[in-house]
């Protein structure tokens, strides 16, 4: 049997039924078996009780008033006149009579006994108060269970009551007693009794292992019965269940494996047409009458339906892989188009900006020999600032830089892949740019509250000086485009907290930007709210985020109503330089 079977499931489920069940029916047996052997043994000893009460009686009423006529002349006493004498010799000759009641023990306990061999233990003492209540029913009885030498015996117990005057002439006052029990017995014990006094206890002993093995005889005998009635019905039940429900569904289960892999008979075409599919286990199950017959039919109706839309499936997906095959190759073409595209833009840029190197290079190396250079377009010598030269230079150089990075990488991690981490002094970056960008705007003012030297001065960023300065000319492309006329640009940066960031930021006294604006500001083709008037794609917020990104580092903006925008990023200081 496989674990997860329905055959498994419903054997567990019996086997959990019939030991919940049993464990209840075997727990209630035990304690009413118990309680019967208890009953029974009860009565039992009830018996001895009687019996020895009735020895004690007869013994009190008929022999001693015999005997003790021929004691008196005789001046001599018998101890057989004695109630409990003979009841204890009755009950010693008793058991030898009877083996069952070998183990019985019977004794009159009481706390002033003629006999010491009668004196009450503490156990047997502390029985009094309860046997008190009883005084006038002596008939009464009370049970319990003690141990005695390691072994527990069940008791049955009642008072033995001075009901006779004639007994206080030998327990009443020692001097009134007959010299021979005094010889016997002495002085000390068994006198002061009193008339109705509760003066021993009549009790009878029974091992409690004999009630508690008879329980077990009769439990062990009733489990066996219910263990075989159980076992047939499980091997009924399951033998049953196979034949009506498990051996049905392991057919439909294989009939469904075969189609699910094709191999039913008929599902292969032949001469282009697909015969009906075939399952030979079906054919008995389908003649059943019961729900596993009605479920084979359906089956079989199944396989017929699907031997005719075989073909049709396969036709159609015929033409389907026909029809994607063209689509592949439709597309292939248009991406190849589409990389040759990008080569030749890329080509015609770089042209473009190659010829724009060439012709300041030829200005810089005639700037060193003459300070004036003649334009010969106006007719007039204009000044040439070899500064704002070197500048142009140096912005040809790192767009042709860039252009080759897109070129070199593909992946999806463009950003990372591409940088070129390095120490950046981020005054001397920012002292270039609002130079560049002073020399070429006219209404426009720059500020830059950077400082790398005194007392608050912050330490190198680990970051590519290309890219950074990329993010803050985008940054500041920005303020101006949407902001034209007047706008005051500030670049600043402070150092974070835990001193392992640099906070970089650029600030306009703009328009600002709307928040529903905010949210998407840094998507893909994401453009603020003047992008009718400006042109552009909108890709220079977007290449920052992705720029910043890969510095690991975050971006964001800030713009209270009507107060401009702040534009800030975090970069890492570099490790290398930072102070211990």
């Amino acid at each position: 049997m496989k674990l997860g079977t329905l055959g498994t499931k419903f054997s567990l489920l019996l086997a959990l039924i019939w030991l919940l069940g049993g464990s209840a029916t075997i727990f209630t047996l035990s304690r009413h078996l118990n309680a019967q052997a208890e009953q029974t043994v009860r009565e039992r000893a009830q018996i001895v009780l009687t019996a020895m009460q009735s020895a004690r009686d007869y013994t009190q009423k008929n022999i001693q008033p015999l005997v003790e006529a021929y004691s008196v002349a005789d001046n001599s006493f018998t101890q057989e006149i004695i109630p409990n004498f003979a009841a204890r010799s009755i009950f010693s000759n008793f058991r030898q009579q009877d083996p069952s009641f070998l183990d019985y023990l019977y004794k009159e306990a009481a706390v002033n006994p003629t006999n010491t061999d009668d004196l009450a233990d503490s156990f047997e003492a502390g029985l009094y108060p309860q046997l008190a209540p009883l005084a006038e029913a002596p008939s009464e009885m009370i049970s319990g269970y003690r141990t005695l030498d390691d072994q527990k015996f069940f008791y049955l117990a009642r008072p033995l009551i001075v009901k006779d005057e004639s007994c206080l002439a030998c327990h009443g006052d020692p001097k009134d007693a007959p010299a021979p029990l005094l010889s016997m017995y002495g002085d000390r014990n068994g006198f002061g009794w009193n008339l109705n006094e509760i003066v021993a206890t009549q009790m009878v002993y029974v091992p409690a292992d004999m009630i508690f093995a008879r329980g077990r005889q009769n439990l062990w005998t009733v489990s066996k019965t219910f263990l075989g009635i159980f076992g047939a019905l499980f091997v009924t039940i399951n033998l049953l269940l196979w034949r009506t429900v498990i051996r049905p569904l392991k057919i439909l289960t294989g009939t469904a494996k075969q189609i699910s892999t094709c191999s039913v008979e008929g599902s292969q075409l032949e001469g282009g047409q697909a015969t009906a599919l075939k399952d030979e286990n079906l054919a008995p199950l389908t003649l059943r009458k019961d729900e596993p017959g009605q479920l084979a039919r359906a089956f079989e109706y199944m396989l017929y339906v699907l031997g005719r839309r075989e073909q049709d499936l396969q036709q159609a997906v015929e033409e389907r892989t026909q029809s994607l095959r063209q689509e592949m190759r439709d597309r292939q073409t248009a991406q190849s188009a589409l990389q040759v595209y990008a080569h030749a833009m890329n080509h015609d840029l770089r042209n473009i900006a190659m010829g724009i190197s060439s012709v300041v290079q030829g200005l810089v190396f005639r700037a060193s020999k003459s300070p004036e250079i003649a334009t010969e377009s106006s007719g007039r010598t204009v000044p040439v600032d070899e500064t704002a030269i070197s500048l142009i230079q140096q912005s040809c150089d790192r767009q042709l830089s860039l252009m080759d990075s897109l070129m070199e990488v593909r992946a999806a991690d463009v950003w990372r892949s591409a940088l070129r981490p390095a120490p950046v002094n981020l005054q001397t970056l920012a002292t270039s740019l609002v130079a560049t960008y002073q020399a070429k705007s006219v209404s426009a003012t720059f500020e830059n509250r950077i400082v790398t030297n005194g007392a608050d001065s912050l330490p190198p960023v680990r970051a590519d000086e290309k890219q950074i300065q990329r993010v803050f000319e985008n940054l500041v492309d920005n303020a101006l485009k949407y902001n034209p006329g007047g706008v005051h640009v500030t670049l600043s940066a402070s150092l974070s907290e835990d001193e392992q960031t640099v906070r970089c930021s650029v600030a306009d006294t703009g328009s600002g930007v709307d928040c529903d604006k905010q949210k998407t500001l840094f998507e893909l083709y994401s453009r603020g709210a003047q992008k009718s008037s400006s042109a552009g794609y909108g890709l220079g917020l977007y290449i920052c985020r992705e720029i910043i990104a890969a510095h690991e580092g975050l971006i964001g903006v800030e713009s209270p109503p009507n107060e401009g925008a702040t534009f800030w990023f975090t970069l890492p200081v570099d490790s290398s330089t930072a102070p211990l």
